[in-house]
């Protein structure tokens, strides 16, 4: 179902935007608002500073079936979960022997939203694909949801929020296949390959070591390894993994590789957008095609300044995920004719999505404050245990998985 159809948020003629400039400066008074919230105390519960997500009580519009919602989750963690070495993008021996020499539980899956533990997940997966017709469906209710309710935000028409959306398994599924699998593809450029030659993880298998995490993602190298030289020694340092993943790290591209300096993507036939990730942001999302996107990672004291995004040549929504720590999301327009400015704060919980479309496509928006203390208990371990060095890493971090239709 279109949702922003749903909420009956779409004006009749898409809006026009190729006239909007995209290093056009924010208006000031919205600026003015931003400005305040890096110093603010965050109130609790909801009021007319801040609207506090997971809190929201008023009316709002179911606007995505439940059962297409569930059917989505679950086709994403079951296809994930059940290709072993998916962030390799093979199949691996070695690591199937292990998932076959364990004693699992089906019941245990239940617990999992305490830690991130591929291992169980993995098995899991595999004994629903083999035999989902006995049994408890604990898959289904791991990705089973209590509603899909919408919240539209009336003083900014088509910005609509779908607090807690994403169940923990789907969160923490998604966090495997950013973090481990794409962060780890050369073709997906970051904010560090304009100034340093990276050395990507290799392969360690078939010299596995059960119960440790092969090394093909950064978050199984040493961690003091210098995987990160500069190109210009003259001018940037060399940067360890801890450094690299702890802060330096900013965003990752996904599909369309666009670029922060020119703010446009390059005129080039752009990388293939991950497969999993589009079937179920498009499942959810029927009026837009996942092209494009932009994993920010923000640890405590970072932002994003206040932005337009107006590079696109297509006018269809824009899909934005938040997992881990909190944060307060500035969004606003202002009439051009009369100069009114019209705006909200919104407090952005893990699991959370919103859809901007109409209007609110091309509204100002930014993050001036992280939360910290904030990641929900059900991604503080992750990675998980096979990855001992990086234990709480998340505790530290708000990821956004932004995502947009390039071209019509």
């Amino acid at each position: 179902m279109d949702v922003a159809q749903a909420s009956g948020n779409v004006p009749d003629e898409i809006l026009p935007h190729h006239h909007l400039n995209p290093h056009e400066q924010a208006p000031k008074a919205l600026k003015n608002i931003y400005k305040s919230w890096t110093v603010k105390d965050v109130p609790s519960g909801v009021n007319e500073d801040v609207i506090n997500t997971s809190k929201l009580c008023t009316p709002g519009i179911e606007s995505v079936p439940r059962d297409i919602l569930s059917e989505a989750f679950e086709d994403f963690v079951r296809r994930i979960a059940d290709h072993r070495g998916f962030h390799r993008g093979e199949e691996e021996p070695a690591v199937q022997a292990r998932v076959r020499e364990q004693n699992f539980d089906c019941q245990s899956a239940q617990d999992l939203s305490g830690e991130s533990s591929l291992s169980e997940l993995e098995i899991y997966a595999r004994r629903f694909a083999r035999n989902p017709a006995t049994g408890p469906d604990y898959l289904g209710d791991m990705v089973a949801i209590g509603s899909a309710v919408a919240y539209n935000v009336e003083e900014i028409p088509g910005l609509t929020i779908l607090p807690g959306l994403l169940p923990a398994i789907v969160q923490q599924t998604l966090l495997e296949c950013l973090l481990h699998r794409e962060l780890s593809r050369p073709e997906n450029k970051t904010n560090l390959h304009l100034h340093y030659n990276i050395t990507y993880p290799q392969k360690s298998y078939p010299h596995s070591t059960p119960g440790k995490a092969d090394a093909d993602t950064f978050f199984s190298t040493n961690p003091l390894c210098n995987s990160f030289q500069p190109k210009n020694p003259g001018e940037n340092k060399a940067l360890t993994n801890y450094t690299v993943l702890e802060k330096s790290l900013r965003w990752i591209t996904l599909g369309g590789q666009y670029d922060w300096t020119k703010k446009e993507y390059p005129n080039e036939v752009p990388p293939k957008f991950p497969e999993d990730i589009a079937r179920l942001v498009e499942a959810i999302f029927t009026d837009m095609k996942a092209q494009a996107a932009i994993v920010n990672l923000y640890s405590a004291k970072d932002k994003l300044s206040l932005h337009r995004d107006v590079s696109e040549e297509a006018d269809r929504g824009l899909v934005s995920i938040s997992l881990g720590c909190s944060c307060i999301f500035v969004i606003g327009t202002q009439d051009k004719q009369t100069g009114e400015l019209h705006h909200k704060v919104l407090m952005l919980n893990s699991g959370d999505v919103v859809y901007m479309s109409g209007e609110s496509r091309f509204a100002w928006h930014g993050v001036p404050k992280i939360l910290p203390d904030t990641c929900p208990d059900y991604l503080r371990q992750w990675p998980g245990p096979a990855f001992p060095e990086w234990q709480e890493w998340m505790t530290r971090k708000r990821i956004n998985l932004n995502i947009r239709q390039m071209f019509e």
